[in-house]
């Protein structure tokens, strides 16, 4: 998936509080602020593998849900539900980028 030019490498975990149907992101927690997403411009599914992965199989695949968002607080991010491989698997969001 193409992304916007001038993206800032972020990386960091986030506070999911609040999601809507399908587990798109409506309101989190990051660097001590609220956000309220104002707009989904894009999403997509990551089933690929990490570089460097030699042995392929179900379990070493990204299982990751993309979302490009701009927020109430003037922000244009992309971040990404990382679900995990197993239902036990920890759950994870994480801003990703955020584009200037």
């Amino acid at each position: 998936m193409p992304r916007p030019e001038g993206g800032r490498f972020v990386s960091e975990k986030i506070e999911m509080v609040q999601t809507g149907e399908g587990s798109e992101p409506v309101l989190f927690r990051w660097r001590s602020a609220e956000h309220q997403v104002t707009e989904i411009i894009s999403c997509w599914q990551d089933w690929d593998y990490p570089v460097g992965v030699t042995k392929k199989n179900w379990k070493n695949r990204r299982h990751r849900n993309y979302f490009e968002v701009r927020t109430d607080s003037y922000h244009h991010l992309l971040m990404y539900f990382d679900r995990g491989v197993k239902p036990t698997s920890p759950k994870t969001w994480v801003v990703y980028e955020e584009y200037l």
